[in-house]
């Protein structure tokens, strides 16, 4: 009921909206003030995001109710949904869900840790760097990494007495930001397409690449983790919790052998890679980096993508043991189902993107920016916006949504022809990693509160032991986009950057046992 309430009053107030003078400078600006406004009194993204359409249409159609709900289908919806690049990221979204169900399904995960751990002779070191490469090896997903890696090292960390709140930590901290800079991942489709759909004449794919040493947060987050388990670094926040009881808290894992995952991970990744130049308009040439830029720029994309991932989901079921408590076949339907939420949080990212252009959201935010803001500061001033927005949305995906079209928006109205695509990698690398950085931060996101529950901890203890890791990473990452701003490479900057933060949890080390 209090949902409905807020839906009729942010319909009401958007036909009032619509009733001021044409030109009105809150016109550009109003889907994003009734989505945020959804989002932070609901704590639903795909709610808030469906306000914004609502709200951008009504205003666009001067507050009429037919023809606005006409033209949130005719214009924006179905348009979106009947795009080829579009069709290929729901399909690919799915097959991966069902993927990594399967997966987790069979056990494999679990006989990988346990090797992991053999022979140790600093256990809590050995379980926390074991999670942290389990984390790495399942990129493919960030909710289902959170999910798997949690629950399979619950164990093992109550046996060597490390805090559920630092497994938390550690899985929280691997997930997103590994599925953010992985390109094969569920996260790829849609970052591509925002991409595509914000620069429609540029390379996505290329500007994706460029784009991963440009986000230096999720880079620095997963380099931090390392950094922190081998010098044993713990804030004061995370000092604070203790172990949970072993003799109370005995938990078992179905364990299968390591080859059932290995084997349907090599698949898949392989037959993306290898789907982009079969089925590329270019000759094949398996050994030209030419030929792999050319394949990966081509129309190839959606193709390779679903091809990869269905070929990756066979072998996963052929691996998967016949005698698992769970079929195959159960595995696979609960995974892609898990994910229906998220398709439908990007088929609304996509029809807002499109309301956002109708309304010509960008050229007004730069029209308000005037001379104040470079070209080149974009990508900073970019971080801590999606940082924000994240953080109080509790929702990077939502963020990403939100911002992507705004901000290369607002780029191609800044920059000239020739710094435009020089400046766009750094761009996009912010409003992931800002949208990343947010959503680690926010007490409100699903990653935050599914990585504490899989770790058994409170939601609310993983978030306020987790901020002072996630404060680091970030600081070290503005000084990266700094320096960005200053003509420094990105590469560069966050090299720099990674070298700034290894000094800083040296200092803070020192400064926490003085």
């Amino acid at each position: 009921m209090r949902s409905l309430w807020i839906w009729l009053a942010v319909t009401a107030l958007s036909m009032a909206v619509a009733q001021l003078p044409a030109g009105s400078g809150i016109f550009p600006f109003w889907p994003v003030i009734a989505a945020l406004a959804v989002i932070l009194t609901t704590r639903s993204a795909a709610a808030g995001l469906a306000a914004g359409v609502i709200g951008g249409t009504l205003v666009a159609t001067g507050g009429h109710p037919i023809e606005a709900l006409r033209s949130t289908f005719a214009d924006h919806l179905i348009p979106q949904i009947s795009s080829s690049w579009h069709i290929g990221a729901l399909f690919f979204t799915l097959l991966l869900g069902a993927f990594a169900g399967v997966l987790e399904s069979s056990g494999g995960f679990s006989a990988i840790l346990e090797r992991m751990l053999r022979g140790s002779k600093n256990p809590q070191k050995r379980v926390l760097g074991s999670v942290y490469g389990l984390g790495l090896l399942c990129f493919f997903d960030g909710l289902a990494n959170s999910m798997l890696t949690g629950r399979i090292a619950r164990p093992a960390v109550d046996r060597t007495g490390i805090s559920r709140e630092k497994l938390a930590w550690v899985v929280d901290s691997t997930s997103s930001p590994v599925a953010c800079v992985a390109f094969i991942s569920t996260w790829i489709a849609t970052q591509l397409t925002l991409i595509q759909d914000s620069l429609p004449d540029a390379d996505a794919y290329g500007l994706y690449f460029q784009s991963i040493p440009a986000n230096p947060y999720c880079l620095l987050t997963l380099l931090l983790i390392p950094i922190a388990i081998h010098l044993d670094w713990e804030p004061k926040a995370m000092r604070r919790f203790q172990p949970k009881d072993v003799a109370t808290n005995q938990e078992t894992q179905t364990s299968g052998a390591p080859w059932r995952v290995l084997v349907p991970l090599l698949v898949l990744a392989t037959s993306i890679a290898a789907g982009f130049q079969i089925w590329s308009e270019a000759p094949i040439d398996w050994t030209s980096l030419e030929a792999w830029r050319s394949a990966a720029s081509s129309n190839a994309g959606p193709t390779a993508l679903i091809a990869g991932a269905l070929a990756g989901l066979i072998a996963a079921c052929l691996c998967h043991p016949r005698n698992s408590p769970r079929p195959w076949q159960d595995a696979a339907k609960k995974g892609a189902a898990g994910l229906i939420p998220a398709l439908i949080i990007l088929i609304l990212a996509w029809s807002l993107g499109s309301v956002f252009r109708t309304l010509g959201a960008a050229e007004a935010i730069q029209s308000l920016l005037g001379d104040g803001l470079s070209a080149s500061s974009l990508p900073l001033a970019v971080f801590g916006v999606a940082a924000l927005t994240a953080f109080t949305t509790g929702s990077s995906w939502g963020t990403m949504a939100l911002l992507m079209p705004l901000a290369l928006g607002v780029l191609v109205q800044t920059a000239d022809p020739g710094s435009l695509l020089v400046i766009a990698p750094g761009v996009i690398g912010a409003v992931f990693g800002g949208a990343v950085f947010g959503d680690h931060a926010s007490p409100f996101s699903d990653t935050t509160i599914v990585s504490a529950l899989a770790a058994g901890c409170s939601p609310l203890d993983h978030v306020l032991s987790q901020l002072p890791y996630a404060l680091t990473a970030a600081g070290a990452a503005a000084f990266a986009y700094l320096m960005m701003s200053l003509g420094l490479h990105p590469a560069a900057s966050t090299g720099l950057a990674a070298v700034i933060l290894f000094l800083t949890v040296l200092l803070l080390r020192r400064r926490s046992r003085a």
